[in-house]
């Protein structure tokens, strides 16, 4: 099982905030610092994505028709 399927399956019914989350990623990101820039552009990512729709089911591009190193997604149609 991969990593976000497993984070799915164990915390996928928790409520958290961002904080909580950002407070996360700088744990993670002391103890392997090579992961620092990935973790900065998915907290980039992650900031800007409140105006996508998350139809992921129903939209192949999930609202990312950005580029990655823009790091932030645009709304689709």
């Amino acid at each position: 099982m991969d990593g976000i399927a497993r984070l799915r399956e164990v915390r996928g019914e928790e409520r958290v905030s961002f904080n909580d989350v950002a407070d996360h990623l700088v744990d993670f990101a002391d103890r392997d610092p090579g992961a620092r820039d990935v973790l900065d552009r998915l907290a980039r990512f992650l900031a800007e994505v409140e105006r996508v729709d998350h139809d992921h089911e129903n939209d192949p591009q999930r609202g990312l028709v950005g580029t990655p190193e823009t790091d932030v997604p645009t709304v689709s149609g």
